[in-house]
């Protein structure tokens, strides 16, 4: 990750938090307490899925998993972050992992038009024996040009470390899976 884009992501925090305080500011101010603890509440739950992706290791997956995180409030979508495996796990090194995810991420991004009901992008972490899982979903709506460019360079990239990367679609939804074998000791 550069750093603008490292200062992009503190300062949308930053800004988000400032709102945060400041509608529960007027709810109290107009003592609506109900309304404040209910944004409290949604307040809490949306600190707490971005400490879900600061805290992922390697930081090179966290990092790429921000940046795309960034990515998707400009688009009005939301990511799902799953973690069921760990990314330290992968044979892969998390700088190529994580600029994999970010690429493929970034593509899928750019197909979420205006008219795209479901809004919602999930990255599944998953572990079976001697393999380490990542999925991505997302609706077969979205837009998808250059999406199998991306993924068949992606896949280049990660057969170098023994995975591979690929697609498919269902009646609702594309899936991306790379599929990853785990470090003798993971």
């Amino acid at each position: 990750m550069d750093t603008e884009m490292f200062l992009e992501i503190i300062r949308m925090q930053r800004h988000d938090f400032l709102n945060y305080i400041q509608v529960i500011s007027g709810f109290l101010q107009l003592n609506k307490m109900e309304q404040a603890r209910h944004y409290i509440d949604e307040a809490v739950k949306q600190i707490n899925r971005f400490g879900e992706f600061i805290h992922l290791k390697p930081p090179e997956i966290a990092a790429a998993l921000l940046e795309a995180r960034n990515q998707a409030v400009k688009y009005g979508v939301e990511i799902d972050l799953q973690v069921g495996g760990n990314p330290e796990s992968c044979l892969a090194p998390g700088k190529d992992l994580g600029s994999g995810l970010l690429e493929i991420i970034s593509k899928a991004l750019s197909g979420f038009l205006p008219e795209v009901e479901n809004r919602n992008l999930r990255v599944s972490f998953m572990e079976e024996p001697g393999k380490f899982i990542c999925r991505l979903d997302f609706s077969i709506s979205a837009f998808r040009e250059g999406l199998n460019e991306s993924v068949e360079s992606v896949n280049r990239n990660m057969s170098a470390w023994g995975g591979s990367v690929v697609h498919a679609e269902t009646e609702s939804m594309y899936e991306v899976l790379f599929c990853l074998p785990k470090k003798e000791n993971g």
